[in-house]
């Protein structure tokens, strides 16, 4: 943390000659001045989304197995598959999006459709992402119309429009019930259901996102299993899965 915040001030202190002597110098072209201020402004945003989307200090992480539940969570796969991963997501959170777009792609075509593994979501939006929240509950509520691995990838794919009227549009764009969905999401009747994600996943140890838990699938609703934190590389995730795999 101490390095990445050192990182954002070398960041200032090195643009901060060249915004101070730009209205001495004359010759110094504009556009120059302007291609300099935007890369120092790239690189510090950089810097402070990482900071942003670190595990929150304090508790510490386990380091042996946990456990989490799957109860009325979405799934993918089959039920009986003999492993189980479990993700604690966050819509506006851009390394969920990663795991979304990069790794769960290979992991359903190699585990997930091959009856191998069973991929749980669970709702762990963060409060520095002021509409993860609601659209953890728009995608229950397409749920309630059969839609909701719809609406959960559109809202992935659309993380800067999800808004409550955004949240309305795509809802109509994934064929729901407009009326309906509208009515359920001013309800709030899916919060309780978001709340149980957050805790669920804090008993798990689960600090940012995205968290998952790989265990062993059993026929009650916890899981106990290795944590993984972040959007770790495919391979990560493949070692650990064959692993459990090849276990009797």
């Amino acid at each position: 943390m101490r390095r990445t915040l050192l990182a954002a001030v070398m960041i200032l202190a090195l643009a901060t000659p060249a915004w101070a002597q730009a209205p001495a110098d004359t010759t110094r072209d504009l556009t120059a001045i302007k291609a300099d201020f935007d890369t120092v402004k790239s690189q510090l945003a950089r810097v402070l989304r990482q900071l942003s989307e670190r595990p929150v200090q304090g508790g510490g992480s386990p380091t042996g197995p946990v456990r989490a539940s799957v109860a009325d969570a979405p799934t993918l796969g089959r039920a009986d598959a003999p492993v189980t991963i479990i993700e604690f997501s966050d819509y506006q959170c851009p390394f969920c999006e990663r795991f979304f777009a990069t790794i769960l792609p290979a992991l359903k075509k190699d585990y997930i459709d091959t009856g191998k593994l069973r991929y749980v979501f669970r709702d762990f939006p963060l409060e520095m992402h002021p509409q993860a929240r609601k659209a953890a509950e728009a995608a229950h509520c397409a749920g309630e119309q059969g839609k909701y691995w719809e609406m959960h990838d559109v809202l992935f794919q659309n993380q800067r429009a999800l808004t409550p009227p955004q949240l309305a549009e795509h809802a109509r764009l994934v064929g729901l019930d407009g009326a309906t969905f509208d009515a359920c999401l001013s309800s709030g009747r899916h919060a309780a259901r978001v709340d149980r994600g957050l805790a669920d996943g804090a008993a798990a140890g689960v600090q940012g996102t995205p968290g998952f838990v790989i265990g062993k699938t059993t026929s009650g609703d916890i899981v106990e299993g290795t944590p993984i934190r972040g959007a770790q590389p495919v391979d990560t995730f493949r070692r650990i899965i064959d692993q459990m795999l090849a276990q009797p």
